[in-house]
């Protein structure tokens, strides 16, 4: 018998991704994590799937070390990957039959990104190399000599000096170089150290390779200006791909060598969230870009959220083996959907629209099929195929990752809610009730806001939702203004003016909500969100007093401070408003502040918030904490230890535990009036 679902699942819940085909498309490999309770830390595991699935999927690796971005070798007898198993990233080759894993590079700082050459023999990495001060911190320790652990002094001369999740960044640029196959030796081919490369890709032939980065005069200040370039395998001169002035990304080249297609959008001064990522076509050698998804007004990335696998990566545009069609994703109300377009016709059409959103995939041309790494309402991760339409192949799902779990529990499935404002914008969203709640019986509800605000809320499975539902909590949650997946106006329509018409969504969505399930007591309702949904948090308490309780994460209270402390808030001015600086116009930045409304709070609010977080620095919840503490509003405040901005999704999963018993017993203290146990399993 089923029974509800426990905070402490987390640690059961395997999630799928990297999913990549043999070249023969006979076999897929993914990468699995798994939070363990021993280590205190996320491991991930390389598995194998029979795509026939005339073979059992099983684990391909172990050990106490992840590994992670498997890659087929182009001739399907050996798999690349990375793992830290010599205590840095680095990249390792195993048979794909099986057999002991080897070490190929051994270059001591950070791999990022790595590609196979057509012909096997070399790979493209991007490499970031060691601080030298960090290198001698290193071998101090290992004689065990005093001082190691002393902190650095820091001369700061860059504006882009940390980043969330890495934390202050080394004085070494990320860079291109090529590493051989048989012998591992490397070679730096690209050597400026002023610039970092990225997204590597090489020509058909293995001959040369091309790359972005940003080479204009302060990358720094014009952060949307990368630029395709290319550079022979061997080093040496490297020049530009001429396109349109503004970014690229994901660039991938036709097997015939003739094109490159990319992600990207011609303005490189356009504000932040106010137009939608394309796909576009240029000859190889340069000239007049294309656009492919003209007929398509939607953004062409996966920002679909979720809480087990975060927001997905967008692969590279996948080519037709005869270089005439291009596969590409694209998010649409609520899911993540693959989609192909002919390069002469111009008419994308669907190839595959689940209900749930693809984490990660890849495509067999040959066979007429999908493989993919997926999440719905009731999984939050398996590894499927499917053919393309048309072509008779059903799906199949592959794995059972999750199957056991799944079925053991009470998954409650939500109902699809769209709401309309006053002026008549409409908004797509969930209604999750608590499983077994009879008709008649009434229960709180919770308002929950996402982050971004350039993400989705998406038909996956919602941990933290599941586990409210649980404990007799509806929770309601919703797309607003500036969320992708709609129409480029609902994207851009409150950008750089968050709190109005995203604000009025929500609201709108909130009474809809009520009025179409009468089991929702509108006198206990709560509100919760991080990031962005941590700012609208406060903006919220600030604005009504409907909600009688608030979660508060790692969000914003006070924008002013944050354009001078998050790790990209030097460059908010500019991409939010097109200025130079926030103290030429103060006014604008404090009336988006929650706290300049804080005269109107009064509603309890639980802030949470990592240590670590340079998206959305501490001092912001320390401003929020301080001003609600000073003015007698109930409030407590958690700090979580050497935490970044993502540790609801890839933190340490004791902490992460701890959060979701300190969040539930918020609302049941302040919406049940159980005033039990602080933390309730």
């Amino acid at each position: 018998m089923p029974t509800a679902v426990r905070i402490d699942d987390l640690y059961r819940i395997a999630q799928p991704s990297s999913c990549r085909l043999s070249p023969d498309g006979s076999r897929a490999v993914a990468a699995v994590s798994q939070p363990d309770r021993e280590q205190l830390k996320n491991v991930s595991h390389l598995w194998m799937c029979d795509v026939a699935g005339k073979r059992k999927p099983f684990q391909f690796t172990h050990g106490k070390a992840s590994e992670s971005s498997p890659k087929w070798s182009p001739d399907g007898r050996a798999i690349a990957f990375l793992s830290a198993r010599s205590g840095k990233s680095e990249i390792w080759l195993i048979p794909a039959d099986g057999g002991e894993a080897r070490q190929l590079t051994k270059l001591g700082g950070s791999i990022s990104e790595f590609e196979w050459s057509p012909n096997g023999k070399k790979l493209a990495v991007i490499f970031t190399a060691q601080d030298e001060e960090a290198k001698k911190r290193e071998e101090m320790k290992k004689r065990g000599e005093p001082g190691q652990e002393t902190p650095k002094v820091r001369e700061i001369s860059r504006l882009f000096y940390k980043l969330d999740g890495a934390g202050f960044l080394p004085e070494a640029r990320s860079h291109l170089w090529v590493v051989e196959v048989a012998s591992g030796k490397g070679k730096q081919l690209v050597r400026d150290g002023k610039y970092s490369e990225g997204d590597p890709c090489w020509a058909p032939d293995s001959r040369s390779l091309y790359f972005t980065s940003n080479r204009s005069a302060d990358p720094e200040r014009d952060l949307d200006r990368n630029d395709i370039w290319r550079i022979s395998a061997g080093g040496g001169r490297f020049v530009k791909i001429r396109k349109f002035a503004g970014g690229a990304s994901n660039i991938s080249v036709s097997p015939d060598g003739k094109w490159i297609a990319f992600l990207g959008q011609p303005d490189p001064d356009a504000r932040w969230n106010s137009v939608h990522t394309k796909l576009w076509l240029i000859p190889s050698t340069g000239g007049k870009p294309s656009l492919l998804t003209s007929g398509l007004d939607l953004s062409i990335s996966n920002s679909a959220i979720s809480d087990t696998f975060g927001i997905p990566p967008t692969p590279r545009p996948s080519w037709s083996p005869d270089s005439r069609e291009l596969a590409f994703v694209l998010v649409n109300e609520g899911t993540a959907e693959i989609w192909r377009v002919d390069i002469a016709k111009r008419k994308p059409e669907p190839l595959f629209q689940p209900t749930g959103v693809p984490i990660d995939w890849d495509v067999d041309w040959r066979h007429r099929r999908i493989v993919s790494a997926f999440s719905n309402f009731e999984t939050p991760g398996e590894i499927g195929v499917v053919g393309f339409p048309g072509s008779g192949e059903p799906r199949r799902v592959l794995t059972s990752l999750n199957t056991k779990l799944m079925s053991s529990r009470q998954v409650a499935l939500p109902r699809e809610v769209w709401s309309r404002t006053r002026k008549g914008h409409e908004t797509q969203g969930w209604i999750l009730l608590p499983p077994g709640l009879r008709k008649g019986q009434k229960c709180p509800a919770v308002l929950y806001i996402h982050g971004g605000p350039a993400t989705q809320y998406s038909k996956v499975y919602f941990n933290e939702f599941q586990v409210l539902a649980a404990k007799g909590f509806a929770v309601i949650y919703c797309n607003p203004r500036c969320s992708t997946g709609y129409s480029e106006k609902h994207l851009s329509a409150c950008a750089g003016n968050w709190g109005t018409l995203d604000y009025d969504d929500l609201m709108a969505f909130t009474d809809e909500c009520l009025r179409l399930e009468p089991r929702l007591d509108r006198r206990r309702l709560g509100c919760a969100g991080g990031s962005y949904g941590g700012f609208m948090v406060n903006w919220i308490v600030g604005h009504t007093d409907r909600f009688k309780a608030g979660v508060s994460s790692r969000g914003i209270s006070n924008f002013l401070s944050f354009v001078g402390s998050s790790d990209f808030g030097f460059a908010w001015p500019k991409g939010c408003y097109g200025e130079d600086n926030a103290w030429a116009n103060p006014k604008k930045y404090l009336a988006m502040s929650p706290l300049t409304y804080l005269k109107n709070m009064k509603t309890p609010v639980l802030i949470e918030h990592q240590e670590e977080d340079h998206r959305c620095p501490m001092e912001q919840a320390e401003q929020m904490w301080a001003s609600l503490k000073w003015k007698g509003v109930p409030c407590e405040f958690v700090r979580y230890p050497q935490e970044p901005h993502g540790m609801s999704r890839s933190g340490r999963p004791d902490r992460r535990v701890d959060r979701l018993e300190r969040i539930v017993a918020w609302f049941e203290r302040w919406l049940t009036q159980k005033f039990g146990a602080r933390r309730a399993r």
